[in-house]
C-alpha cells in the first residue's frame, strides 16, 4: 500500500497529454510527457490514480524494457525511491527492490536529496536516483478495463450554417474524411461534445447509433433523443487514436526448428497501420493486413529468441497517435 508523502515542490505548467501507450498483458502502459504532464514524482503518483492506474513499477526485465520503449527511451518516473530511509529503496506498493538496473554509479543519492527513480538515464531501460520535485514524464500502468481508449479523440463539427445531411449521408461523409459519425459511449464522451458546440442555441446533431430502420439518433443540449433517419441536420464526425491493441501470444515458449505466427491487431479511427519490429528494425518476415500484422517465424532457431515490438500508428487531429504490443520469444528448453 502507497504510503502518504508531503512533497514540497514548486512547478508551473500547462496542458498536454498522452504521447504513446503499449499494451502489457492485461493492462496498458501509457507514458505523459510535455507542458501539464512533465510534473514531480508526487504529482506522477496523484495523477496515475486519478486515471484508474499507478505509476508504473518495472519490477521485472520485461516490463522494464516494455518501459523504456513506451517512454521512448526519455527520462521518466517510475513508482519507486528511498523516501523513507536512505539507500532502502522499495516500490509504492511497499515492497523492497529485488531485481534492479541501475545505472553504473547509481543510486549515489547526489546533492543529498535523490529520494525517487527515474527510467532511461545514460542508456534505454537504465535506473537513476532523482530529485523527487524536478519535473519528468511518466508512465502509468493501467488495467485495460479502466483505460480510456478514446481520451484522444479529436471531433469536427459540421454545423447548420455549413452543412446539413441526413444520417446516411453525414455517415459516408465522416468516412471520406477518414472519421466516424461521433460515438457517445460514455458520459465524459458526451460532454467533450458539448464543448464543441459553440452556438448560443444548441440544435440537434447526428452521432454514431445502431439504427433499426427508422430512427437515428441524435444529440443537442438537452441529451440523446431519436430523430427520423432521413431528417437533415449539422453532424459531428470523430477520429479516434489507436486503440485497444492485442497480441496473439505475448510469450510464446518454442522448440528450435518449429514455426510461429503472432498476430497483432489494433483499432482506431483512421484504421492504424501495424508494423513488428525487433531492436527498432523493422523486420521483413510478416505479413500485413487491415490494421493487424503477423510476425511469421519459420525453422526458428536461437537467433529468433528474444523481444519483438509491434508498433499501430494512426494520425488523429493533425498528430500521429502510437501504441504498442510485445511478443517475448523464448525457448522451450529453458524451462526444461
Amino acid at each position: 500500500m502507497l504510503k502518504a508523502v508531503l512533497f514540497v515542490c514548486s512547478v508551473t505548467s500547462t496542458l498536454a497529454g498522452l504521447k504513446n501507450s503499449a499494451s502489457y498483458g492485461n493492462t496498458v502502459l501509457k507514458y505523459y510527457v510535455g507542458q501539464q504532464d512533465t510534473i514531480t514524482f508526487g504529482a506522477a503518483v496523484v495523477s496515475c490514480i486519478q486515471k484508474g492506474g499507478e505509476l508504473v513499477m518495472p519490477k521485472d526485465k520485461k516490463l522494464n524494457d516494455a518501459v523504456a520503449n513506451v517512454a521512448q527511451g526519455a527520462r521518466a518516473w517510475i513508482g519507486g525511491g528511498d523516501l523513507f530511509g536512505e539507500g532502502k529503496f522499495e516500490w509504492n506498493d511497499g515492497k523492497d527492490f529485488a531485481w534492479t538496473n541501475w545505472l553504473n554509479g547509481e543510486p549515489n543519492n547526489s546533492n543529498g536529496d535523490e529520494d525517487c527513480v527515474e527510467i532511461n538515464l545514460g542508456s534505454r531501460g537504465k535506473w537513476n536516483d532523482e530529485g523527487c520535485c524536478n519535473p519528468r514524464g511518466y508512465v502509468c500502468q493501467i488495467p485495460k478495463q479502466k483505460s480510456t481508449p478514446y481520451e484522444n479523440s479529436a471531433f469536427s463539427v459540421y454545423d447548420g450554417n455549413i452543412d446539413q445531411r441526413s444520417y446516411l449521408q453525414a455517415e459516408q461523409f465522416c468516412k471520406r474524411h477518414q472519421s466516424r459519425l461521433a460515438l457517445l459511449d460514455d458520459g465524459e464522451n458526451f460532454q467533450n461534445l458539448l464543448s464543441k458546440l459553440e452556438s448560443p442555441i444548441m440544435t440537434q446533431f447526428w452521432v454514431n447509433s445502431e439504427q433499426d430502420g427508422s430512427s437515428c439518433i441524435s444529440v443537442s443540449d438537452n441529451g440523446v433523443s431519436d430523430a427520423d433517419c432521413l431528417q437533415s441536420l449539422p453532424f459531428i464526425c470523430e477520429q479516434v487514436a489507436v486503440n485497444d491493441l492485442s497480441v496473439s501470444e505475448e510469450q510464446p515458449f518454442v522448440e528450435p526448428g518449429f514455426n510461429l505466427n503472432i498476430k497483432c491487431s489494433a483499432s482506431g479511427t483512421p484504421i492504424p497501420k501495424v508494423t513488428w519490429y525487433r531492436d527498432d528494425t523493422y523486420v521483413p518476415h510478416q505479413k500485413h493486413g487491415l490494421g493487424s500484422s503477423t510476425l511469421v517465424l519459420e525453422d526458428i532457431g536461437s537467433y529468433d529468441f528474444g523481444t519483438y515490438v509491434c508498433k499501430a500508428v494512426n494520425e488523429v487531429g493533425g498528430q500521429l497517435r502510437r501504441m504498442e504490443g510485445f511478443s517475448f520469444v523464448e525457448s522451450s528448453t529453458a524451462l526444461e
